[in-house]
């Protein structure tokens, strides 16, 4: 099996990007003798399946160890490596939400390596640890290609030549880890009822997200069972592990947020002038006890949710319209019996 390695340059200094960059292209660079040798691979979230969702920030350790016994397409050269050579067992992939692809930083030390040969290590991603992100939990090797520092005159110094992140088989040398960020969409739906209720009237519903390694979800707005995919909607960010969408819907409309992972927590708040006249209830969600206008913190299932809210207002009832009328009924009553006892007096008098 022909193996490609990679190199350090010259310089001594291994550039994570450039390495990314030649892990993938298979191509090799000169070279040279020094006690710490440094190579990397990528690790990229795919963000395909989390529409509206900003990259989630947080590490993803990996875990660099020795393999019990060689793999079967293991060629001649091959060799187990030791725990000694390794010069940081636990390599990190660090996000900070700004972008979904980074480098992660492989350490070897050239002068603890005693022959030359294919050196092989095992390398696994740790759970993430973050909400809706997949574990890649498929096994790679690095490939350490050791040799002799003077080829022209072998003196027992070595040097590390290149090296291969592969898949478990052997086959694949690009060296990628890709994990799968999954998120869902929150929607809350506005419905009117009562005898007294006025699509005029306008409700602000605030939704607070919470998730330590969220960055950003998106906010939409329009009618119930419309189809918002095409609408770019607004971005909300996290601050401190928190975000807040706002927005002011009629009866008949929602708000859409997108990009929600699984356990994420939310709490609804709606208010506005118009709401202190009607009564709310939820359904899908329950409400904090001693006030409809909340609900209590709930958490993200693994799909889609949607939550119903219902306002009601009725009009007085029609009792309660005659008792509050009763004073002005009284007084058409006294006007009216004075008309008839005057009219009376004035045709006595003509008689």
């Amino acid at each position: 099996m022909k193996t490609i390695y990679l190199s350090r340059t010259k310089s001594g200094k291994l550039s994570l990007t450039l390495a990314a960059a030649a892990l993938l292209a298979g191509t090799a660079a000169p070279g040279v003798l020094a006690e710490t040798y440094t190579a990397a691979f990528t690790k990229t979230i795919t963000m395909t399946a989390a529409p509206g969702a900003g990259v989630p920030q947080g590490e993803i350790k990996f875990t660099i160890g020795v393999p019990a016994a060689l793999p079967s397409w293991a060629g001649d050269t091959a060799v187990l490596g030791t725990a000694g050579q390794i010069r940081d067992a636990e390599p990190t992939a660090t996000f900070t939400g700004a972008q979904n692809s980074v480098s992660v930083p492989l350490l070897f030390d050239s002068d603890d390596f005693t022959a030359p040969g294919d050196y092989l290590f095992t390398l696994q991603e740790q759970a993430p640890g973050i909400a809706g992100l997949e574990q890649d939990s498929a096994l790679r090797y690095i490939q350490v290609h050791v040799v002799n520092a003077n080829p022209e005159a072998p003196d027992n110094t070595y040097r590390i030549e290149g090296l291969n992140v592969v898949t478990a088989d052997g086959a694949d040398k690009t060296g990628a880890f890709t994990n799968a960020y999954t998120t869902h969409a929150l929607t809350v739906e506005k419905q009117l009822s009562g005898n007294f209720a006025s699509l005029r009237d306008v409700f602000t519903f605030t939704i607070t997200l919470n998730d330590p390694h969220a960055t950003s979800v998106t906010a939409k707005t329009g009618a119930v069972g419309a189809d918002l995919t095409d609408d770019d909607g607004t971005e909300v960010a996290f601050v401190n592990g928190t975000a807040t969408a706002t927005a002011q819907i009629r009866g008949g409309e929602k708000l859409e947020v997108t990009g929600l992972p699984e356990a994420m927590t939310y709490t609804i708040e709606e208010s506005g002038d118009a709401a202190q006249y009607y009564t709310t209830t939820w359904d899908g969600v329950a409400a904090t006890p001693g006030s409809d206008k909340t609900t209590q913190t709930q958490a993200m299932e693994s799909e889609d949710q949607i939550v119903t809210v219902t306002n009601t207002r009725n009009a007085p009832s029609p009792t309660g319209l005659l008792l509050d009328a009763a004073p002005y009924g009284a007084m058409l009553l006294a006007a009216g019996t004075g008309s008839v006892l005057l009219l009376r007096k004035r045709r006595n008098s003509d008689e």
